[in-house]
């Protein structure tokens, strides 16, 4: 080689050296603020490409700085060295050790540290903020300060949004600790009202609304809601159930109306929110959930259609041969040995366990399914039958599969609860419940009588409503009305009253009482 062409040889390995080092440095260069000139100019200028920190920020894939973290300290060295998961690790333990020692300080500012080490680690923000909101509130003896403990959770989640917008899940647990450490907790009376008169958070917040509407159970819901949204436009659950996921906005609106009712107010307000409450709860019936089975989804408000296209079927197979299934049941059951079919007949009471046995066995031979029934006719009808049992089996096996879905949530009991409590019984009978329930404290024994007995008589209109039928087997607010009675009978024995045998509601106390004595422990 010449040395002529090895000296061009050297200087077209410097072009190229300083042409990647002039792209890396373009590429390299740090962010501006967003919408500003220079950043509309930056993603203009050059090839016409936005650099690689314009795509961190607009794909919200930006990492924090190491600037932020300690420099004084060793995570700093390791995280420099490629060794961020170690750093966190030291960093997590020191977490775990102040928090051991009570040192919250120190605790906080370890754990800001953690998180801008690692932001996208979101089992951190959300481990943390329990940490902050659950455990660490309940070291303090004063509520407020157990308050402003639940509050710093709060804003740790907030921060860790910041950081990862498109995590559901984080918004979600926003919701989750107003809601519920807020709404359920045992200073619920003291924390409800902090958080409505918390000016100061709801400023930081950015959160402008008036007190009237600062209630922790709407404000939790719009972030229920945010959460929804950003899993509708497809950021990833995770591991959650979507049914539970998405169960938790309208539920929302169901402890809302339930906290307004504890606090004393009723009327219109009251018949609004529970109006409210059962139509977001349709709403949710109605919402495609996701089923275990990949691109499948069930809708919760479509068992009752099942029901009705499977006995429509059913109906149609059955009138081919009118009492065919009957037959068939009346011929196994005559071919059963004689041992079997007296366990049987014997009264459930007086079976013994070798007779329950040999009972259920025979209750299994006795089904006749549509199957079965529909290859016993003959003629021409034979294969619109197999086809009329097989239509059936299907909706009956949906049918199945919507109410075990449904049980998760409850699903029903809440539908029904919205369906009953928004009736005009329903809120003058809770109305008079608290009024007694108030009158009582006072002494007030005439009153708290008074109050009781139209209290009964609301429920007693509402359970003989024909629309509520079924209402009466409802355990769930069968106890509650027992325990409004006993307070009742509270009344009586401090008036020297006896209680009336003609008691307005002597069958819910018959079908209730049993389980309220159960769980209080009488």
């Amino acid at each position: 080689m010449s040395p002529q062409h090895a000296f061009a040889r050297k200087i077209f390995y410097l072009i190229g050296l300083v042409l990647l080092v002039a792209v890396l440095s373009w590429l390299g260069q740090p962010t501006v603020g967003e919408g500003s000139a220079e950043g509309k100019e930056g993603a203009a200028s050059g090839l016409g490409l936005p650099n690689l920190a314009q795509l961190r920020v607009r794909y919200k894939l930006s990492e924090a700085q190491l600037g932020e973290i300690d420099p004084a300290g060793s995570t700093i060295k390791l995280a420099t060295l490629g060794l961020r998961g170690v750093a966190a690790n030291i960093l997590w333990e020191k977490a775990n050790n102040y928090k051991m020692k009570k040192d919250w300080t120190n605790l906080s500012a370890t754990l800001q540290q953690i998180t801008r080490l690692e932001p996208h680690f979101i089992s951190v923000w959300r481990f943390q903020a329990w940490n902050l909101s659950y455990n660490v509130s309940a070291e303090f003896d004063d509520y407020r300060e157990r308050y402003r403990w639940v509050i710093r959770g709060i804003d740790f989640l907030r921060e860790g949004i910041r950081r990862n917008e498109r995590e559901p899940m984080l918004v979600w647990d926003v919701g989750w600790y107003i809601t519920h450490k807020i709404g359920t907790a045992d200073e619920v009376k003291q924390f409800r009202r902090l958080f409505k008169e918390d000016d100061e958070t709801f400023q930081r917040w950015e959160d402008y609304r008036p007190a009237a509407d600062r209630d922790n159970w709407l404000v939790g819901k719009d972030w229920f809601w945010r959460s929804e949204k950003l899993v509708d436009q497809g950021a990833d659950l995770r591991k959650t159930t979507p049914v539970l996921f998405f169960s938790h906005r309208p539920m929302s609106q169901m402890n809302y109306s339930e906290a307004i009712e504890k606090d004393g107010i009723f009327g219109e307000k009251a018949k609004e929110s529970w109006k409210k409450a059962g139509d977001e709860w349709f709403e949710f019936g109605a919402r495609a959930i996701p089923a275990t089975e990949k691109d499948r989804y069930i809708h919760l408000n479509d068992a009752e259609q099942f029901d009705r296209e499977a006995a429509d079927r059913v109906a149609k197979l059955e009138a081919f041969e009118p009492g065919l299934r009957e037959k068939i049941r009346k011929e196994r059951y005559e071919k059963l040995p004689a041992a079997k079919r007296k366990a049987y007949e014997t009264p459930p009471e007086k079976r013994t366990r070798d007779d329950w046995e040999k009972a259920q066995e025979v209750a299994e031979q006795l089904i006749v399914t549509h199957d079965q029934l529909a290859r016993q006719i003959s003629g021409p009808n034979r294969q619109t039958a197999i086809k009329l049992a097989r239509e059936a089996a299907e909706f009956e096996k949906k049918s199945e599969e919507n109410r075990l879905y449904r049980q998760i949530v409850n699903f029903e009991f809440w539908r029904e609860r919205a369906r009953y409590e928004q009736t005009p019984e329903a809120i003058f009978a809770r109305e008079y419940a608290y009024k007694g329930a108030e009158a009582l404290a006072n002494a007030d024994l005439i009153k708290a009588r008074e109050m009781y007995e139209q209290c009964f008589a609301k429920w007693r209109q509402l359970f003989d409503r024909k629309d509520f039928a079924q209402l009466k087997n409802d355990d769930s607010l069968g106890q509650e009305i027992v325990g409004i009675i006993y307070k009742y009978r509270q009344v009586l024995e401090k008036s020297d009253k006896p209680f009336p045998k003609d008691f307005v509601l002597n069958d819910i106390l018959e079908l209730h009482e049993k389980n309220w004595r159960a769980r209080e422990g009488k």
